[in-house]
Protein backbone atom coordinates (compact mmCIF):
# COMPACT_ATOMS: atom_id res chain seq x y z
CA UNK A 1 0.00 0.00 0.00
CA UNK A 2 1.07 3.34 -0.91
CA UNK A 3 2.30 6.03 1.79
CA UNK A 4 -0.71 8.45 0.26
CA UNK A 5 -2.91 5.81 0.79
CA UNK A 6 -2.51 4.78 4.53
CA UNK A 7 -2.31 8.36 5.80
CA UNK A 8 -5.76 8.93 4.03
CA UNK A 9 -7.01 5.74 5.58
CA UNK A 10 -5.68 6.49 8.99
CA UNK A 11 -7.37 9.73 8.83
CA UNK A 12 -10.87 7.76 7.32
CA UNK A 13 -10.71 6.05 10.95
CA UNK A 14 -9.59 9.07 12.75
CA UNK A 15 -12.68 11.04 11.65
CA UNK A 16 -14.98 8.01 12.38
CA UNK A 17 -13.44 6.96 15.99
CA UNK A 18 -12.08 10.27 17.09
CA UNK A 19 -9.06 8.10 18.79
CA UNK A 20 -7.41 4.93 17.29
CA UNK A 21 -4.28 3.36 19.00
CA UNK A 22 -1.18 2.15 17.26
CA UNK A 23 -1.91 -1.66 17.35
CA UNK A 24 -5.31 -0.89 16.30
CA UNK A 25 -3.81 0.43 12.85
CA UNK A 26 -0.88 -2.04 12.60
CA UNK A 27 -3.95 -4.25 12.43
CA UNK A 28 -6.01 -2.87 9.89
CA UNK A 29 -3.61 -1.78 7.38
CA UNK A 30 -1.33 -4.46 7.59
CA UNK A 31 1.82 -2.46 8.46
CA UNK A 32 4.68 -2.61 11.19
CA UNK A 33 4.89 0.03 14.20
CA UNK A 34 7.05 1.52 12.62
CA UNK A 35 5.71 2.54 9.45
CA UNK A 36 2.57 3.83 10.95
CA UNK A 37 4.32 5.55 13.66
CA UNK A 38 6.29 7.78 11.03
CA UNK A 39 2.64 7.96 9.37
CA UNK A 40 1.36 9.44 12.27
CA UNK A 41 4.28 11.68 12.67
CA UNK A 42 3.45 13.08 9.21
CA UNK A 43 -0.18 13.94 10.19
CA UNK A 44 0.66 15.31 12.84
CA UNK A 45 3.37 17.64 10.78
CA UNK A 46 0.73 18.74 8.42
CA UNK A 47 -1.27 19.91 11.90
CA UNK A 48 -4.30 17.13 11.26
CA UNK A 49 -3.83 14.94 14.14
CA UNK A 50 -2.03 14.67 17.94
CA UNK A 51 -0.30 12.09 18.56
CA UNK A 52 -0.61 10.34 22.19
CA UNK A 53 0.70 7.37 23.97
CA UNK A 54 -0.22 4.56 22.33
CA UNK A 55 -2.00 6.18 19.27
CA UNK A 56 -3.69 9.29 17.86
CA UNK A 57 -6.82 11.39 18.45
CA UNK A 58 -8.38 14.06 15.79
CA UNK A 59 -6.17 17.74 15.84
CA UNK A 60 -9.50 19.78 16.30
CA UNK A 61 -12.39 19.27 19.08
CA UNK A 62 -15.90 20.45 18.09
CA UNK A 63 -16.85 24.21 19.50
CA UNK A 64 -19.19 22.92 22.48
CA UNK A 65 -18.63 18.88 23.48
CA UNK A 66 -21.42 17.18 24.51
CA UNK A 67 -22.27 13.75 24.79
CA UNK A 68 -23.22 12.48 21.28
CA UNK A 69 -19.19 14.28 20.19
CA UNK A 70 -17.64 13.42 23.45
CA UNK A 71 -15.39 9.99 23.06
CA UNK A 72 -16.57 7.40 25.63
CA UNK A 73 -14.02 6.92 28.89
CA UNK A 74 -12.57 3.81 27.71
CA UNK A 75 -11.03 5.18 24.37
CA UNK A 76 -9.37 7.84 27.08
CA UNK A 77 -7.25 5.92 28.68
CA UNK A 78 -4.22 6.55 26.32
CA UNK A 79 -4.91 10.25 26.03
CA UNK A 80 -2.62 13.18 28.08
CA UNK A 81 -1.78 9.89 29.95
CA UNK A 82 1.62 11.21 31.58
CA UNK A 83 -0.01 14.41 32.64
CA UNK A 84 -3.06 12.50 34.33
CA UNK A 85 -0.45 10.29 36.07
CA UNK A 86 1.28 12.98 37.56
CA UNK A 87 -1.96 14.82 38.73
CA UNK A 88 -3.33 11.94 39.92
CA UNK A 89 -0.23 11.50 42.39
CA UNK A 90 -0.40 14.83 43.27
CA UNK A 91 -4.11 14.79 44.27
CA UNK A 92 -3.68 11.49 45.96
CA UNK A 93 -0.71 13.04 48.26
CA UNK A 94 -3.38 15.23 50.24
CA UNK A 95 -5.55 12.25 50.89
CA UNK A 96 -5.07 11.14 54.96
CA UNK A 97 -6.21 8.01 56.55
CA UNK A 98 -9.67 7.80 57.86
CA UNK A 99 -11.30 10.37 55.29
CA UNK A 100 -14.39 10.14 53.04
CA UNK A 101 -13.74 11.12 49.73
CA UNK A 102 -15.53 11.04 46.55
CA UNK A 103 -14.41 10.22 43.55
CA UNK A 104 -15.58 11.16 40.34
CA UNK A 105 -16.21 9.12 36.80
CA UNK A 106 -13.74 9.67 33.94
CA UNK A 107 -9.86 8.55 33.43
CA UNK A 108 -7.99 11.41 35.62
CA UNK A 109 -9.48 10.61 39.36
CA UNK A 110 -8.29 6.93 37.90
CA UNK A 111 -4.78 8.03 38.29
CA UNK A 112 -5.43 8.54 42.00
CA UNK A 113 -5.99 4.75 42.85
CA UNK A 114 -1.87 3.27 42.93
CA UNK A 115 -1.84 5.90 45.51
CA UNK A 116 -4.47 5.39 47.58
CA UNK A 117 -4.54 1.74 47.67
CA UNK A 118 -2.58 1.91 51.35
CA UNK A 119 -4.75 4.40 52.87
CA UNK A 120 -7.21 3.64 55.02
CA UNK A 121 -10.21 5.40 53.38
CA UNK A 122 -13.55 5.89 52.66
CA UNK A 123 -14.22 5.92 49.26
CA UNK A 124 -17.28 7.04 46.86
CA UNK A 125 -17.75 7.30 43.47
CA UNK A 126 -20.46 6.22 40.55
CA UNK A 127 -18.57 5.12 38.06
CA UNK A 128 -18.20 1.47 37.42
CA UNK A 129 -15.16 2.21 35.27
CA UNK A 130 -13.01 3.46 38.25
CA UNK A 131 -14.20 0.44 40.04
CA UNK A 132 -12.22 -1.88 37.13
CA UNK A 133 -9.04 -0.46 37.63
CA UNK A 134 -9.29 -0.12 41.68
CA UNK A 135 -6.01 -2.02 42.90
CA UNK A 136 -6.93 -5.49 44.37
CA UNK A 137 -4.81 -4.60 47.39
CA UNK A 138 -6.76 -1.95 47.98
CA UNK A 139 -7.23 -1.34 51.96
CA UNK A 140 -9.93 1.26 52.32
CA UNK A 141 -13.97 0.54 51.88
CA UNK A 142 -15.20 1.44 48.79
CA UNK A 143 -18.78 2.57 47.91
CA UNK A 144 -20.41 2.36 44.94
CA UNK A 145 -23.78 5.06 43.77
CA UNK A 146 -26.49 3.53 42.00
CA UNK A 147 -28.59 4.70 39.61
CA UNK A 148 -29.37 4.81 35.82
CA UNK A 149 -26.33 3.45 34.01
CA UNK A 150 -25.02 5.61 31.37
CA UNK A 151 -22.43 2.58 29.35
CA UNK A 152 -20.26 5.29 27.67
CA UNK A 153 -19.12 7.53 30.71
CA UNK A 154 -19.23 3.90 32.64
CA UNK A 155 -21.04 5.60 35.64
CA UNK A 156 -24.50 6.15 37.27
CA UNK A 157 -26.48 9.51 36.76
CA UNK A 158 -30.27 10.63 37.65
CA UNK A 159 -32.54 10.55 40.60
CA UNK A 160 -31.74 7.64 42.52
CA UNK A 161 -27.67 8.58 42.29
CA UNK A 162 -28.32 11.96 43.60
CA UNK A 163 -30.23 10.12 46.32
CA UNK A 164 -27.40 7.84 46.98
CA UNK A 165 -24.93 10.89 47.07
CA UNK A 166 -27.21 12.87 49.63
CA UNK A 167 -26.43 10.10 52.08
CA UNK A 168 -22.92 10.86 52.70
CA UNK A 169 -20.57 13.90 54.25
CA UNK A 170 -17.22 13.51 52.39
CA UNK A 171 -13.81 14.94 53.54
CA UNK A 172 -12.91 16.00 49.81
CA UNK A 173 -14.02 15.07 46.69
CA UNK A 174 -11.91 14.74 43.12
CA UNK A 175 -13.64 16.04 40.43
CA UNK A 176 -13.01 15.95 36.61
CA UNK A 177 -13.61 17.99 33.96
CA UNK A 178 -14.88 18.28 30.43
CA UNK A 179 -14.16 22.15 29.91
CA UNK A 180 -12.49 25.12 31.81
CA UNK A 181 -13.04 28.53 31.08
CA UNK A 182 -10.33 31.33 32.79
CA UNK A 183 -12.34 34.43 31.94
CA UNK A 184 -16.19 32.91 32.92
CA UNK A 185 -14.34 30.98 35.22
CA UNK A 186 -17.35 28.27 34.33
CA UNK A 187 -16.31 24.21 34.82
CA UNK A 188 -18.41 22.36 32.05
CA UNK A 189 -19.73 19.26 31.36
CA UNK A 190 -20.48 17.43 28.49
CA UNK A 191 -24.26 16.22 29.81
CA UNK A 192 -26.87 17.83 31.97
CA UNK A 193 -27.27 14.43 34.18
CA UNK A 194 -23.66 13.71 34.69
CA UNK A 195 -23.01 17.85 35.81
CA UNK A 196 -26.27 17.48 38.05
CA UNK A 197 -24.15 14.74 39.84
CA UNK A 198 -21.31 16.68 40.00
CA UNK A 199 -23.09 19.38 41.52
CA UNK A 200 -25.23 17.30 43.91
CA UNK A 201 -21.48 15.81 45.44
CA UNK A 202 -20.05 19.92 45.44
CA UNK A 203 -22.86 20.73 47.90
CA UNK A 204 -21.59 17.70 50.09
CA UNK A 205 -17.98 18.17 50.80
CA UNK A 206 -16.02 19.90 52.97
CA UNK A 207 -13.31 20.12 50.44
CA UNK A 208 -13.39 19.56 46.54
CA UNK A 209 -10.61 19.69 43.90
CA UNK A 210 -10.46 19.66 40.20
CA UNK A 211 -8.32 16.63 38.16
CA UNK A 212 -7.86 18.61 34.49
CA UNK A 213 -4.92 17.99 32.17
CA UNK A 214 -4.06 21.54 30.62
CA UNK A 215 -5.89 20.41 27.65
CA UNK A 216 -9.56 21.11 28.99
CA UNK A 217 -8.29 25.20 28.99
CA UNK A 218 -9.12 25.25 25.50
CA UNK A 219 -12.79 23.08 25.78
CA UNK A 220 -15.77 24.13 25.95
CA UNK A 221 -18.43 21.98 27.29
CA UNK A 222 -22.10 21.67 27.30
CA UNK A 223 -22.98 22.62 30.56
CA UNK A 224 -21.62 24.75 33.40
CA UNK A 225 -22.42 23.14 36.99
CA UNK A 226 -19.63 25.07 39.08
CA UNK A 227 -17.01 27.87 38.68
CA UNK A 228 -13.29 27.83 39.18
CA UNK A 229 -13.84 29.77 42.62
CA UNK A 230 -15.93 26.90 44.07
CA UNK A 231 -12.75 25.12 44.38
CA UNK A 232 -10.29 24.40 46.72
CA UNK A 233 -7.31 23.12 44.59
CA UNK A 234 -7.34 22.72 40.71
CA UNK A 235 -4.33 20.18 40.03
CA UNK A 236 -3.35 20.52 36.04
CA UNK A 237 0.03 19.95 34.16
CA UNK A 238 1.79 23.49 33.06
CA UNK A 239 -0.38 24.67 30.56
CA UNK A 240 1.52 26.11 27.16
CA UNK A 241 -1.13 29.03 26.47
CA UNK A 242 -1.60 30.82 29.85
CA UNK A 243 1.06 32.79 31.59
CA UNK A 244 -0.81 33.08 34.81
CA UNK A 245 -2.81 30.77 36.26
CA UNK A 246 -5.50 32.08 39.32
CA UNK A 247 -4.43 31.26 42.98
CA UNK A 248 -5.99 27.94 43.55
CA UNK A 249 -4.54 26.31 40.41
CA UNK A 250 -1.96 23.53 41.30
CA UNK A 251 0.93 23.13 38.77
CA UNK A 252 2.03 19.31 38.96
CA UNK A 253 5.47 19.44 37.86
CA UNK A 254 7.63 15.43 38.37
Amino acid sequence: MLSKERLFRIMEVIEEQSFVTISELMEFLNASKSTITRDLMELERQGLIQRERGGAIRKELPQTLSSSTDLPVMNKENIHLAEKELIGKAAAEIVKNGECIYLDSGTTPVAMLPYLKDKNIKLVTASTYLVRKLPKRFKGELFLIGGHYIPDYDMSVGFVAIEDINRFHFDQAFFSASGIDLESEEVMAVDLDISAVKAAVLKRCRKAHILADASKLQVQALATWAHTTDFDTIFMNAPTTVEQLPDNFHVCKE
